[in-house]
């Protein structure tokens, strides 16, 4: 039996999305390269499963200097940590990207041509910077050298073309990881409705309907929720579905697109839930169903879907919270409530 509650409005802190570690810079602490085999890196353990888009650096150069295309890689790291094997993605910085002065500066990954990769949850990667004009040309990378400041990695650098690299875990190079942008979404408003939409038996399915901004192929949906500390969920299966003649998923019909996240996956305290979906694409204008639910789920062992009612209006305009206590049978609206999701495009 699904169990609607409700609280008073409260903020529901959402994180971000990507992978950073942003400071404070410590101006006293950069890396410095200033000659070809001069390597760079910080390593960093990725939060959840997302497609890495760009990444921004802390940079500036010497006075006068001319860096030339500054190279900026992902690598996976071996068992101490370090940079190994081919770089999994890369882009080049230009020199007119980068001031004499510090500044945040972006590369977009895939060498412009937005060939996102796939970065595994709880996984460790390290982001490398070198150059081939950087002889006398210094290109400094700040960080932050208080401590380990950044729990999730460590400062590395090399001397020899990364060959050896030497780590210091007492500093952090300042990076921002994103993905790629998400389209049609709901994530809450200033002052979200800290309920809960519960599922609590195999029956139980919740739905968010969404009208399609644009047309685009999608493969990942993200949704709000939690499960609680020690339940055992299962699978946690979402599909996309069209909607019949009411607005309500229409299970008949069969889903668009399926994905699924394991019960390692489902974390004990709300959080977003990305689920990769095989691809499909969505038209412009046309409404759809997300649907949620998990064949483990029972008393004992349920998920708690976060939804925004603020104070009984609905602040998406595209669509409306859905439930059902029947296995997707017959549905009700809630035409006041929203949960929280994101859709991402390929």
């Amino acid at each position: 039996m699904i169990s609607i509650s409700g609280a008073p409005p409260n903020s529901i802190i959402v994180p971000p999305y990507h992978d950073n570690y942003s400071g404070p810079h410590n101006p006293a602490c950069f890396l410095t390269m200033d000659s070809v085999p001069d390597w760079g890196g910080q390593s960093f353990t990725t939060i959840f499963k997302y497609n890495l888009k760009s990444v921004d650096l802390w940079l500036k150069k010497g006075p006068g200097a001319h860096v030339g295309n500054v190279d900026v890689e992902l690598y996976a790291v071996d068992g101490s940590g370090h940079p190994t094997g081919p770089p999994l993605n890369y882009g080049i910085i230009p020199n007119a990207d980068v001031a004499e002065s510090w500044a945040w500066v972006s590369c977009i990954l895939g060498n412009g041509k937005l060939t996102y990769y796939l970065l595994n949850a709880a996984t460790k990667y390290c982001t490398v910077v070198h150059g081939l004009a950087l002889l006398n040309n210094p290109l400094l990378w700040g960080c932050g050298g208080d401590g380990s400041d950044y729990p999730n990695g460590d400062q590395e650098w090399s001397v020899n073309s990364g060959d050896i690299w030497t780590k210091d875990t007492t500093k952090d190079q300042l990076f921002r990881n994103f993905a790629p942008a998400f389209l049609d979404n709901y994530s809450g408003t200033a002052l979200p409705f800290t309920g809960g939409l519960e599922l609590n038996h195999a029956n139980d399915w919740a739905g968010q309907t969404f009208i399609a901004m644009k047309s685009y192929t999608l493969n990942r949906i993200d949704m709000w929720f939690k499960k609680n500390i020690g339940d055992f969920v299962g699978d946690i299966l979402f599909g996309l579905y069209n909607v019949d003649g009411n607005g309500h998923p229409d299970i008949v019909g069969g889903a668009l697109a399926t994905g699924t996240i394991p019960d390692a996956d489902v974390p004990t305290s709300y959080a977003w839930n990305p689920c990769s979906m095989s691809e499909f694409n969505v038209v412009f204008n046309t409404k759809y169903a997300i649907v949620v639910h998990g064949f483990s789920l029972n008393l004992g062992n349920v998920i708690i879907m976060s939804y925004d009612n603020y104070i009984g209006l609905s602040d998406y305009a595209g669509g409306d919270m859905e439930w059902s206590t029947d296995g997707g049978g017959a549905w009700a609206t809630t035409a006041t409530a929203d949960l929280l999701f994101r859709c991402y495009p390929a």
